[in-house]
């Protein structure tokens, strides 16, 4: 899938970059049925705080943690740059 073939409605959520150890958390968008993730310029000094931020940004869009974490561990397990496959988009 790619920026021209997404649906006019796409399922997409925000989640954090999951770094190791104290890293800053860069917040990045996941589509649903899309490898990777599209990075954004938002960080957060911690994963808590990254996590609490990702929880409010998709509560809007309505969904719930357990949906959000779902979608988003499915699209990096799809092949985001972190495999080595560099599907960011």
């Amino acid at each position: 899938m790619t920026a021209q073939t997404l649906p006019d409605e796409p399922n997409y959520a925000f989640c954090p970059s999951y770094e190791l150890g104290d890293e800053p958390q860069q917040i990045r968008i996941v589509f649903e049925g899309m490898p990777g993730y599209v990075p954004t310029c938002l960080i957060a000094l911690s994963l808590a705080d990254a996590e609490r931020l990702c929880d409010r940004l998709n509560a809007k869009l309505g969904h719930s943690r357990e949906d959000w974490t779902t979608l988003a561990a499915r699209s990096m397990a799809a092949g985001g740059p972190e495999t080595g496959n560099g599907s960011r988009h």
